[in-house]
C-alpha cells in the first residue's frame, strides 16, 4: 500500500512538473497600440508593426513578410448597432462568418475549447490547427461576447513559433480594453 501511494505522489509530482515547462514561456515586452478611431487600446510586442484594413487590425513583428507562416495577430472590431440580443446575434453571424473565411482555410479544425474574459466580458475561446508540412499550424480564435460589438482576436503561426509566442497572445488578451463599446447608428431620414 505504501508502494502505491509513493508511486501516487511520484507521478503526481511529474505531471505537476511537466505543466510548469509548459507555462514556463515569458511574455514579450510590450507596448500600447490605441486604436486611431479611438474604440479600443491593445498592448503588442515591442517592434511589432499594425496595419489596419476594412475592420481588420494585423499585428506583426516588423520583418513579416504576411506569408501563411508568419505569426500575426489579427483583431476584428465591428458595431452592431444594436443591444437588442435577437438583432445582435442575426448581424454577428454573418461578419463572424466572413472574417473567418477571409483568414482561416478550410483545414483548419478546432481541437479545444474553453472559455475565458477578455476587458471582463465573456468569451469563447479556441484553440485551432491543421497540418502544415512537417509541422502543424496554431492559433487561437477568441469571441467576446460584447453587446452591440463584434470583437474577434485570432492568432496564429506554425507551430515552434506559435508555442513560443503564446505567453505574450495571453498579455495582448489581458491588455485588450472597448473604450467605446456601442455606437448607435443615426436614424436615416
Amino acid at each position: 500500500m505504501k508502494h502505491l501511494q509513493k508511486s501516487w505522489l511520484l507521478c503526481v509530482a511529474l505531471v505537476l512538473s511537466l505543466t510548469a515547462c509548459v507555462e514556463s514561456g515569458r511574455a514579450l515586452p510590450l507596448v500600447s497600440a490605441p486604436d486611431p478611431l479611438g474604440r479600443f487600446e491593445i498592448s503588442i510586442p515591442e517592434g511589432w508593426q499594425s496595419n489596419f484594413a476594412g475592420e481588420v487590425y494585423t499585428f506583426a513583428p516588423a520583418n513579416s513578410d504576411n506569408g501563411e507562416e508568419s505569426l500575426r495577430v489579427r483583431l476584428y472590431l465591428s458595431p452592431t448597432n444594436t443591444l437588442n440580443a435577437n438583432q445582435h446575434l442575426d448581424t454577428a453571424e454573418p461578419l463572424i462568418q466572413a472574417f473567418l473565411s477571409s483568414q482561416l482555410d478550410a483545414d483548419y479544425e478546432v481541437i479545444n475549447q474553453s472559455e475565458i474574459r477578455v476587458d471582463r466580458y465573456p468569451a469563447l475561446q479556441l484553440d485551432i490547427a491543421k497540418p502544415h508540412l512537417d509541422s502543424y499550424m496554431l492559433g487561437k480564435l477568441v469571441m467576446v461576447a460584447m453587446p452591440g460589438m463584434v470583437v474577434l482576436l485570432l492568432g496564429t503561426g506554425i507551430q515552434a513559433d506559435w508555442e513560443a509566442f503564446l505567453p505574450t497572445f495571453r498579455a495582448m488578451l489581458k491588455s485588450f480594453y472597448l473604450v467605446s463599446a456601442y455606437t448607435q447608428t443615426p436614424p436615416q431620414s
